[in-house]
């Protein structure tokens, strides 16, 4: 037994004098291994100082040079090595992603909508995710283990990182079945001092107070009463539409499901959808469930129309997660995620009388209204219609 000792300090003592050289690779790939990917890495290093301006006094406000870099996909595999340098994105590509989030202004219904979420930003190809955009001029920067944030003018304190830290923990909790599927990448989110800025900078509308870009992993809200709501929201589409990549989420489930969050973070509904529910359970008047649930887009819709759609959207999501046990829901999704008609994940999430979207719709307005009508659907609080 002390032979074969000996042997084994011997064999170690020769590895290590080897050679120097490959001693040295070891070295080099146990620091790459340790070392934080480029894309989480903090701009600047220094978070104590204002990020100075460019020398173009007009920078800030082009949304064209401030939107990020396409991600090009590897080239397909050849018997020649692949470049070493990152290949650029087409002019054509740039274009069509700035469009693309300029048109988010043009998607809102007209009116006084402050209170109505904007829609995130989820191009078909959210999957294929696009580097950050650097910290534009007055803002400082700090980070998390979950959060890389750009803060407008003030800096990035203990408290901003413990709030958006505390609303991730519990959005990974309350999302769980399908946050440990896909664990949420790393987030940046800009904080902005005025609407002004933001929308200077988004390209929003007036009446929006945050947005999400799911292809970026970014969350913009401006610092003001609601944040919390807001960010929960907003945070709810970058996580929970994770899961569906690389196709996305219906939009009525997505928004469905960020506005239910939202009021169950705040402990308050909407005034829009306090108002919307009572008029539904009174009048019986609803947007079909299969308009409803195939919309991929509010662009056409009138102010009311749309306060009716998302008021319905949450009502529904709210309806099936607790009307019924929440493996059924997210058995739902799972079937949404490999490309399942609507009709058919719901009859294989919660059987029957779901076989039919038209049945959902019926069930929900008379369970809705039963509820009302005995005094059992509370208006002023959160969870449900039970």
């Amino acid at each position: 037994m002390e032979r074969v000792f000996r042997g084994l300090i011997g064999t170690v003592a020769l590895l290590l004098a080897g050679s120097a050289s490959h001693a040295m690779s070891l070295r080099d790939i146990a620091r790459n291994l340790t070392q934080e990917p480029k894309r989480f890495q903090s701009h600047p290093a220094d978070h104590s100082t204002v990020v100075a301006p460019p020398s173009d006094n007009d920078y800030r406000g082009h949304a064209q040079q401030m939107r990020p870099d396409i991600s090009v996909p590897p080239p397909a595999q050849t018997d020649t090595p692949a470049p070493s340098t990152v290949q650029e994105a087409p002019a054509s590509q740039m274009e069509g992603l700035i469009s693309g989030l300029e048109q988010i202004s043009a998607v809102a219904p007209v009116g006084d909508m402050e209170e109505i979420p904007t829609e995130a930003y989820r191009p078909l190809n959210s999957a294929q995710k696009v580097r950050w955009v650097p910290p534009p001029p007055g803002f400082l920067t700090g980070d998390t283990f979950n959060y890389l944030i750009y803060r407008e003018k003030d800096p990035v304190t203990p408290k901003v990182k413990n709030v958006l830290d505390t609303i991730h923990g519990n959005l990974m909790l309350d999302l769980t079945p399908f946050t440990i599927v896909v664990k949420p990448s790393k987030i940046l989110v800009m904080l902005f001092n005025a609407k002004e800025s933001y929308m200077d900078f988004t390209k929003r509308p007036a009446w929006s107070g945050a947005s999400s870009d799911l292809q970026s992993d970014t969350m913009y809200v401006i610092e003001k009463t609601g944040f919390y709501a807001l960010t929960v929201h907003e945070l709810t589409h970058l996580y929970f539409d994770q899961y569906f990549l690389p196709k996305l989420s219906p939009l009525w489930l997505s928004e469905g499901m960020a506005v239910y969050m939202q009021v169950y973070a705040s402990k308050k509904r909407p005034s829009y959808v306090e108002k919307r529910l009572t008029q539904i359970v009174q009048t019986g008047k609803v947007i079909p469930f299969e308009e409803m649930m195939s919309a991929e887009t509010l662009k056409n819709y009138s102010h009311d129309k749309a306060e009716v759609w998302y008021t319905q959207a949450y009502s529904v999501v709210d309806y099936l997660l607790n009307t019924r046990s929440r493996d059924e829901f997210y058995k739902m999704c799972e079937e949404l995620k490999k490309g399942t008609p609507i009709y058919q994940a719901l009859y294989r999430g919660y059987g029957m009388p779901f076989n039919k979207v038209s049945t959902l719709q019926n069930v929900w307005l008379h369970d809705l209204q039963k509820a009302y009508k005995e005094g059992r659907l509370q208006f002023a609080q959160p969870g449900g219609s039970k």
